[in-house]
């Protein structure tokens, strides 16, 4: 059984570069690139065919944690002669650390090729305007981001009697946040400098910043109040220590598209901020390397959340999709926020950097998220 479990996380790995790299794939054929190879995975080929009407190689490699978009003059002009079938042949830099690394615009080195007709340079990535190579390198991670998007709106749909307003409705015995000022029918409008707008937002938010005493902003009777300190009970998982909400809170009677559409924004920005929460949490010491896992740890979660029913799933689902999407955009050397910040630098000096300068900036990028992917895989490995 933990088999097909296993199976199910390659599954949900592979979909989601798959997601990705096409969300480079449709752009940079509307941007009139040539594409030489669209690969999902990485190391040997399982699968591949050429399409007689495009010329584009379409293959499937055994390991399912990489994938790229081949592109006729990534590397240069001087490059842009290579067949796919040499370039997809050469696996080395390839590699795909999910949560980290997309390295959909790093593909293998081609051999030195005669130079090319002017119309195949028209085609060529490296000839199209700045604007066009920043839509291609945006495309990846917002279609993580969309699909992230759609199928938190399929769970919001699924889920909906759990919808709620951050109304407190009332309080259980003992409630810790009773003694500090909250009262039934207050509408909790802000936790600590954070907007709340619904129950998952007011949760999520009390369990980010209620570990220690907090600030909460409340409506009452028409007239904004601020209840200092209020005390939530907190747990410790992973050596980590969370608030945790001890109020029930009043769901919503009437469901409409609006509703729907309000919970499914502020679920999905909720999942944004975590990622960026957990970014500066590791900056300031609030997470350490045991809360950052790769594709080894992620199976695992995976495999506990399928033990419990399909929407815990879809749920980590939801999750993984939103912070690939997000991680890319970090500008970071290596990950499509870096070439879109290295495009920005192009924009504003009016000139590309020197080939030798975007090379060396991404290969430096590249050795450091990979040394990092291989220590967290390592860390996963010891934890199973």
């Amino acid at each position: 059984m933990n088999f097909l479990y296993i199976l199910l996380a390659v599954f949900v790995f592979g979909f989601l570069i798959f997601i990705h790299e096409l969300g480079h794939f449709w752009v940079a054929r509307l941007c009139g690139v040539k594409i030489l190879e669209f690969s999902i995975g990485m190391g040997p080929k399982l699968f591949s065919r050429q399409s007689k009407k495009s010329g584009i190689r379409y293959s499937l490699r055994l390991l399912p944690i990489g994938g790229y978009v081949n592109m006729l003059g990534e590397n240069g002009m001087e490059l842009a002669q290579g067949s796919s079938e040499e370039k997809g042949d050469e696996d080395g830099k390839d590699s795909f650390f999910v949560n980290l690394v997309d390295a959909s615009e790093d593909a293998p080195n081609e051999k030195p090729a005669e130079p090319i007709d002017p119309e195949l340079a028209k085609q060529a990535y490296c000839n199209q305007s700045v604007w066009k190579r920043m839509m291609i390198s945006l495309a990846g991670p917002l279609m993580n981001i969309l699909l992230g998007f759609a199928l938190m709106m399929v769970m919001v749909i699924v889920t909906r009697d759990g919808l709620g307003t951050t109304v407190v409705a009332a309080f259980p015995e003992g409630a810790y946040s009773e003694g500090y000022g909250l009262q039934v029918g207050d509408e909790i409008v802000k936790i600590g400098n954070t907007s709340v707008h619904t129950m998952y937002d007011l949760s999520y938010e009390i369990s980010e910043q209620g570990y220690a005493p907090v600030n909460v902003t409340v409506l009452r009777n028409g007239e904004q109040r601020v209840l200092e300190n209020v005390c939530f009970p907190t747990a410790l998982e992973k050596g980590v220590s969370f608030g945790m909400r001890d109020f029930y809170v009043l769901r919503d009677d009437k469901i409409s598209a609006g509703m729907l559409l309000k919970h499914t924004f502020w679920r999905s920005y909720s999942c944004v901020k975590m990622v960026y929460d957990s970014i500066s949490g590791m900056f300031t010491q609030r997470y350490n390397i045991e809360a950052v896992s790769g594709p080894v740890g992620i199976t695992g979660v995976i495999t506990e959340a399928a033990k419990d029913s399909w929407l815990s799933v879809l749920h980590l689902i939801i999750l993984i999709s939103i912070n690939l999407g997000i991680m890319n955009l970090l500008p970071l050397p290596a990950l499509d926020g870096g070439h879109l910040l290295i495009y920005v630098i192009e924009a504003i000096r009016r000139k590309p950097l020197k080939p030798e300068v975007e090379g060396l900036i991404n290969f430096v990028g590249l050795v450091l998220l990979l040394g990092l992917a291989v220590l967290i895989t390592v860390k996963d490995v010891i934890a199973l």
